[in-house]
């Protein structure tokens, strides 16, 4: 732990003190306290180390769960500097002894508190949930910065988004953009993902900025940096073209089955609709990918039936049942739309189906499907060219 109380009541942060400050505390003999467990506590201060509290038996308390290392202390540290330095009223480990929750930094703006959670290590779904729980109860916001041990990016835009990482997305609004939020202790940096867009079931998109944390304020996480109408649309005209040219000669899992299914019906991930694999903005409520799920409803439900007939998103919704994801699982993010309601919201935009009442739909349009690659790509591109220009820019996910 960072911090400790003496025999007065007061914190003691030794990782903000000179070094010969903290030799002189550790020989003269003065006791310390763990803020949670009011045990004693003995300072480590070694060259290799930020000077810190440890317990000296091993007791069952609260401060010592979720021992992240180095990366975590070095982070959690800074960022409390960070904020301190523009004169913000934030506590650093602060114990909230009503809800039995530690978070590594207490921030109160406003007359409300937040929570920051600097998360480096893996730890399991329920637990965070259970801190995002406790965290509502007390009524305060939490906001979590992940470890950059966990950011892979693999070029301008496209980034690693794992069932991990995915709990951590943001989405303070219905209106406003997701974000994510990462943090470099070693090099200081700040990145910051808004605008983002679940392609495959361990990629997505976003609007990547990466910024020095001294050059940020706090307000600076909230500003909104999302993707203009023109570039949404390079991005999925790339993401398609992408899919229709992957090789598939080493898939595996549920893309593998889905080949198979496809292969079953004489059909290939080159020829089948545009309408397939389109972007939505719950797609993280989905266990499949986009094409995937998006395919079921297209070639199983309304590719059978004929012009005028109709279906209801019941029919859809129980045909994935087993693929959909509650919304309780993603705290962080508003209430959104089913994301089946999503894509039939866009079928109906491109006129491949209509609404005629709450939850049932009309189909109105056939689908094309395609005699080689080249024809298909040019396909993507006149139907995703509708579906921007119609959405005034509104496609993200």
């Amino acid at each position: 732990m960072l911090q400790a109380v003496n025999k007065n009541g007061r914190y003691i942060t030794l990782a903000t003190m000179k070094r010969e400050v903290v030799q002189n505390l550790r020989k003269g003999g003065e006791r310390f306290y763990c803020p949670v467990c009011k045990s004693p506590v003995i300072i480590k201060a070694g060259n290799q180390m930020i000077a810190h509290f440890a317990h000296q038996s091993n007791l069952d308390c609260l401060s010592r769960e979720g021992g992240e290392g180095m990366e975590h202390e070095h982070g959690k540290l800074q960022l409390y500097e960070w904020l301190r330095r523009y004169n913000m009223d934030v506590r650093l480990e602060a114990y909230l002894r009503e809800i039995q929750q530690r978070p590594d930094i207490l921030l109160s703006v406003n007359n409300k508190q937040i929570a920051i959670e600097y998360q480096c290590a893996r730890i399991a779904t329920d637990e965070i949930q259970k801190r995002n729980r406790g965290y509502k109860a007390a009524g305060i916001f939490p906001i979590w910065i992940i470890g950059a041990n966990h950011f892979r990016r693999y070029n301008a835009n496209s980034f690693k988004l794992d069932q991990f990482t995915r709990q951590f997305i943001h989405q303070y609004t219905s209106e406003t953009p997701s974000v994510l939020y990462y943090f470099h202790p070693y090099t200081s940096q700040f990145s910051t993902i808004q605008d983002i867009f679940i392609v495959k079931n361990t990629t997505a998109v976003g609007k990547i900025n990466v910024t020095a944390l001294h050059k940020m304020k706090f307000p600076d996480l909230f500003h909104l940096n999302i993707f203009s109408a023109k570039e949404k649309l390079k991005l999925w005209l790339n993401e398609k073209r992408q899919f229709r040219l992957r090789p598939r000669n080493k898939l595996y899992g549920d893309e593998l089955t889905w080949s198979k299914w496809l292969y079953y019906k004489g059909l290939h991930p080159q020829i089948i609709p545009s309408a397939i694999h389109l972007p939505v903005l719950s797609q993280h409520l989905m266990k499949s990918p986009l094409w995937n799920w998006q395919s079921k409803i297209v070639l199983e439900i309304i590719l059978p039936l004929p012009i005028d007939a109709i279906f209801s998103i019941d029919l859809c919704i129980h045909l994935l049942k087993n693929r959909i994801i509650s919304d309780a699982a993603f705290p962080l993010i508003a209430p959104s739309i089913n994301p089946i309601e999503q894509y039939l919201n866009v079928l109906e935009q491109l006129n491949y189906v209509q609404r005629v009442s709450t939850g049932i739909y009309q189909k109105k349009l056939q689908f094309q499907f395609y005699k080689n690659v080249e024809d298909a790509i040019e396909g993507d591109d006149m139907l995703l060219r509708k579906l921007t220009f119609q959405n005034l820019g509104k496609i993200q996910a």
